[in-house]
């Protein structure tokens, strides 16, 4: 955001052409680096990352840390004990037994697969072509000046930074991932889709002012960050990490990142060509990857909202065909499997706090209801 609003600046002031129009916005994009750089040397490591490396001592000072409890609180304990016993037998794997450990399995294979997909979309929905390209895409809808392209990249930053944070405080937990990733990639589809069409049926005339139908191709560039920021902005960064196993999650998320920034240059090179020779098609094409993506979150992502990490595997269970049926059932509230989950998850820990305090009748009727969420 407050980098568009550096290049409005710079280029309503700086007007002789100088290299200070290119070495100022440089300059000043280094100090959020510092920033971040220097945070780091603060940061501690993900308890699961200390266990998969040994270090458990850390990892229960960590987890403490993060879940704000005594060290010795006995959830803290029971924490760290699940995490362990999901890495068992699993630490210190290398790069290739990762590799070997993904295609092994179509309980992991469908996640790291799903991992990727999320990724490309999210490239291909044509985000970036909109902040690489914003001013050239806002002249070829009627704002022929510089500056007036400029000053409407800033706006679209802000509403990008805006929506992005009311999602994650108001909607990833309560609406979940799944029917944002919906709701966002239709939104999206019907930006592009509309600037598409009027492109097609009203060229734009340079120099004309603008009528209402490009004054809501405008508006319609703003409704695509929106939706986008509702979810395909960090949703897929989100389940990629949480839906893989913890073994190799380190490896998922290096070949989805990997993928994203491939496809990001391709996006990058062939924007300017794409504008230049099918025009209003650019943003038809892009349209239809959003309706494409849409399909996809609808059919083959499932709904992990609230799920613990170490109960996300349970998703991915059974045959592809089952995995996808079971995916596309969450689509619905009320079969979605996330609560089961996750009250299941809670009962378990209440059999064993029972268990530890030595409770054998409420032990057993912990047992009892444990059954029933089982069967």
């Amino acid at each position: 955001m407050l980098s568009y609003f550096v290049n409005y600046g710079v280029n309503l002031h700086i007007t002789d052409g100088s290299s200070k129009t290119w070495r100022i916005p440089f300059a000043l994009q280094m100090l959020p680096g510092v920033i971040l750089g220097t945070g780091l040397l603060f940061q501690k490591e993900s308890p699961r990352w200390l266990v998969e490396k040994g270090r458990v001592e850390e990892a229960r000072h960590v987890l403490a840390r993060v879940r704000a409890r005594p060290i010795d609180d006995e959830r803290i304990t029971l924490e760290l004990d699940e995490i362990i016993q999901d890495f068992h037998g699993k630490e210190r794997l290398t790069f290739f037994q990762q590799g070997q450990a993904v295609f092994a399995s179509k309980q992991i294979l469908y996640p790291v697969s799903m991992a990727l997909a999320l990724q490309f979309f999210q490239q291909w929905s044509g985000t970036n072509s909109i902040n690489y390209y914003s001013p050239q895409i806002f002249k070829s809808i009627g704002l022929s000046s510089t500056s007036a392209g400029l000053f409407a990249t800033g706006i679209y930053g802000v509403v990008k930074t805006v929506m992005t944070g009311l999602s994650l405080a108001l909607a990833i937990e309560q609406v979940g991932r799944k029917w944002c990733l919906i709701i966002g990639g239709l939104g999206q589809a019907f930006g592009m889709l509309y600037i598409g069409a009027h492109s097609a049926v009203h060229p734009t005339v340079q120099g004309a002012p603008l009528d209402g139908g490009s004054t809501f191709a405008i508006v319609c560039i703003y409704l695509y960050v929106a939706f986008y920021s509702l979810a395909w902005g960090h949703i897929p960064y989100i389940l990629s990490s949480e839906c893989s196993p913890n073994h190799v999650r380190s490896l998922v998320m290096a070949a989805a990142l990997m993928l994203q920034w491939l496809c990001n240059f391709a996006i990058a090179k062939l924007t300017p060509i794409m504008l230049a020779n099918i025009t209003w098609g650019t943003f038809l094409v892009f349209g239809m990857s959003c309706i494409l993506m849409a399909t996809f979150a609808a059919i083959f992502v499932p709904e992990t909202k609230n799920v613990p990490l170490e109960t996300v595997h349970l998703l991915f269970e059974g045959s592809i065909s089952t995995i996808v049926r079971n995916a596309f059932k969450d689509i619905r509230p009320k079969h979605q499997r996330a609560k089961e989950l996750r009250e299941r998850h809670l009962v378990s820990h209440a059999v064993e706090d029972r268990a530890s305090s030595g409770d054998d009748e409420d032990l057993e009727k912990s047992r009892g209801r444990r059954q029933v969420e089982e069967l």
